[in-house]
């Protein structure tokens, strides 16, 4: 899986993680679902690998304000990497993104 430094760590960026898992899994899909509430997206990620007794789920979540450029788009990729990292497809050690770790430790 192809990795950029960011911050002297490597990492795996979503669409790296997106096109490992479906080299690894002939059958997976990847579901994403909006919701909105009181001025706040809240994005459900849903990955589901294998059928019958062998069909898996893993989801993530992410929430944040609509309004910044491409924010919408920005939280579906969190909600899907975080999806991805509890399926063992992780950024680069940590289940949350680099973006939330950021976030974290601005505050």
């Amino acid at each position: 899986m192809k990795t950029i430094t960011l911050k002297g760590k490597e990492y795996a960026p979503v669409s790296e993680r997106v096109a490992q898992l479906h080299k690894d899994n002939e059958f997976c899909s990847i579901v994403t679902e909006p919701e909105f509430k009181e001025g706040l997206c809240i994005f459900k990620a849903t990955i589901t690998t294998g059928l019958g007794e062998e069909k898996r789920t893993f989801t993530g979540h992410a929430f944040g304000k609509i309004g910044a450029e491409k924010a919408f788009e920005k939280l579906e990729s969190v909600a899907v990497g975080r999806a991805l990292a509890m399926a063992g497809y992780l950024a680069g050690g940590e289940i949350a993104s680099y973006d939330e770790i950021e976030k974290f430790n601005q505050q």
